[in-house]
C-alpha cells in the first residue's frame, strides 16, 4: 500500500515546475485571518473608521495625507492581543453526488497572539511631514489535527472512500515597514505618499494520513520573501466640521516555497507559490458636530480576489483541477464610529463603533462535480474547505482614552464571532 501511495504522489509531483502561482489548496490556508483594521487603539475603538480623521501618528499607515495636521513630533506604539476562532473538518461522512455539507463533523479552537502590532514616528514641518512606521498585518500561529472523513457516491452504488486525515502546524506572519510623507497643498487640501516594504515569514507543515494512521505525504510552506508596495492618500477639510479622506494601498505578492514529499521516496518537489496581499481602497468622512463629538464613516474595498487569482494545488501537475469554487471575491468593509470627549483637566474620551467584515475564508462555494472513478475525480476540496464561514461578520467596538500635556493613552476592543481584539496604544508628543 505504501509503495502504491508513494508512486501516485511521485507521479503528481513529477509535473511540478518553477512557475509562480498563488497560495495552494493546503488545509492550513482555510482560515487565514486577514485583518485590515487600522493601527492604534483609538481607531479600533471607533470600529476602525479613521481615514477621514487621520489626526495622529497612526495616519502614516492609514492615510499619510493626515500627517500634515500634526504640529509637533510624535511617537506612537500599540500592543494588541488577538483571539482567532479556527475551524476545520474533523470526521463524518459526506455524499459527494448530492453534496450539501451535511454529515461532516467540525472541530474548532481559539488561538491567541499578542505582539507589538504597530509603531510610528512623525516629524512635522509647516508644509511637509515625514514618518517612519511598522505595522503587522497578520500574526497567526496554530496547530490542530483532523480525523479526516469518509465519502460515498450517494447514488446507491455502494462506492465509497476516504478523505485524508491531517496534522497542521503553522506560523504565518506578514508585516510592513514604511516611510511616508504628507504634503499640504493648500490650507484645506493635503496629499500623502508612503513606500512600504512587506515581509512574509511562513513556516507551515501539513502531514496527511490514511484514516488508519498510515502516512501519505507532507506539504511544507516556508522561505517567505519581502517586496515593496506603496500607499497614496488625500484629505480635504471642507470646513470646520467636515473632512473627507481617501487612501489606496498597493500591496505586493510575497513568494514562498510549497514542498511536497512522500514516504518511501527520496524525491522532494518544490512549487514556487506566493501570497498576493490584497490591495485596499478606502474613502472616509469625519464629521464634528461640536467640540466634543467626532463621527467617522469609512468604506473600504478590499481586493481579496488577489489572494486566489492563481490558486494552485501541489497535487495537480497539469492544473486540471477545478479550483474556481475556492476563489475569493472582493469585499466591501463598512465602518461607523464615534468619539465623545469630556473637557476636563485631562480630556477623557469614550468611543464606540460597528463595522461589517465581508466573508474571506477559503470556503468551497459551488456544487462539486459527480464522482467519476474512471479519472479518480474525488472532489475532496469540497469537504476539506466546508468548515469555514461563508458569511460576513459584524464587529462591535468600544474604547476609551485620556490625554495629558505630552502623552495620550488609549484602550480599544473589537468583538465578533470569529475574532476578538484587545488593544492598548500610547502617543508621546515632544
Amino acid at each position: 500500500m505504501k509503495k502504491v501511495l508513494a508512486t501516485a504522489v511521485a507521479l503528481a509531483l513529477a509535473g511540478l515546475t518553477g512557475n509562480a502561482f498563488a497560495i495552494t489548496d493546503n488545509e492550513a490556508n482555510a482560515s487565514l485571518p486577514f485583518s485590515f483594521s487600522n493601527p492604534g487603539a483609538r481607531s479600533l475603538g471607533m470600529g476602525g473608521a479613521f481615514i477621514g480623521l487621520a489626526d495622529d501618528a497612526s495616519a502614516a499607515y492609514t492615510n499619510p495625507a493626515g500627517l500634515t495636521q500634526l504640529v509637533s513630533p510624535e511617537v506612537s506604539a500599540e500592543l494588541r492581543s488577538e483571539r482567532t476562532d479556527t475551524r476545520w473538518l474533523d470526521g463524518g461522512n459526506v455524499q459527494f453526488n448530492a453534496f450539501n455539507g451535511s454529515g461532516l463533523g467540525y472541530s474548532s479552537q481559539n488561538d491567541t497572539s499578542t505582539s507589538l502590532r504597530s509603531f510610528s514616528f512623525v516629524y512635522p514641518s509647516e508644509r511637509i511631514s515625514f514618518a517612519f512606521y511598522r505595522y503587522e498585518l497578520v500574526n497567526y500561529d496554530t496547530d490542530f489535527e483532523s480525523a479526516g472523513a469518509t465519502w460515498t457516491t450517494g447514488d446507491g452504488s455502494g462506492i465509497n472512500g476516504s478523505i485524508f486525515a491531517y496534522d497542521v502546524n503553522t506560523s504565518f506572519d506578514v508585516e510592513t515597514y514604511g516611510a511616508a510623507m504628507g504634503i499640504k497643498a493648500t490650507d484645506s487640501l493635503s496629499f500623502g505618499l508612503g513606500i512600504n516594504y512587506y515581509r512574509l515569514d511562513i513556516n507551515s507543515t501539513t502531514d496527511r494520513f490514511l484514516l488508519d494512521g498510515t502516512p501519505v505525504n507532507r506539504e511544507a510552506n516556508f522561505d517567505g520573501d519581502g517586496r515593496f508596495g506603496f500607499t497614496l492618500g488625500a484629505r480635504f477639510a471642507a470646513n470646520d466640521w467636515l473632512s473627507i479622506g481617501a487612501s489606496y494601498r498597493r500591496a505586493p505578492e510575497l513568494g514562498y516555497d510549497a514542498v511536497l514529499s512522500a514516504p518511501g521516496t527520496t524525491d522532494t518537489f518544490t512549487r514556487d507559490t506566493g501570497l498576493d496581499v490584497p490591495d485596499v481602497f478606502g474613502v472616509g468622512f469625519s464629521i464634528r458636530p461640536s467640540e466634543s463629538w467626532v463621527i467617522n464613516f469609512d468604506v473600504n474595498r478590499v481586493f481579496y480576489s488577489d489572494v486566489t487569482d492563481d490558486l494552485t494545488s501541489v497535487f495537480d501537475a497539469n492544473q486540471a483541477l477545478d479550483l474556481e469554487p475556492l476563489k475569493l471575491d472582493d469585499g466591501t468593509e463598512v465602518h461607523l464610529g464615534a468619539e465623545y470627549t469630556f473637557a476636563t483637566a485631562h480630556p477623557f474620551s469614550i468611543r464606540a463603533g460597528i463595522w461589517r467584515d465581508p466573508a474571506h475564508e477559503l470556503v468551497y462555494r459551488g456544487t462539486p462535480p459527480n464522482i467519476d472513478l474512471s479519472v479518480n475525480n474525488v472532489p475532496a476540496n469540497a469537504a476539506t474547505f466546508a468548515a469555514g464561514r461563508d458569511d460576513a461578520q459584524t464587529h462591535i467596538a468600544i474604547g476609551a482614552g485620556m490625554a495629558f500635556e505630552k502623552f495620550q493613552i488609549d484602550l480599544g476592543a473589537d468583538f465578533s464571532d470569529t475574532v476578538d481584539i484587545l488593544s492598548m496604544s500610547g502617543v508621546f508628543r515632544f
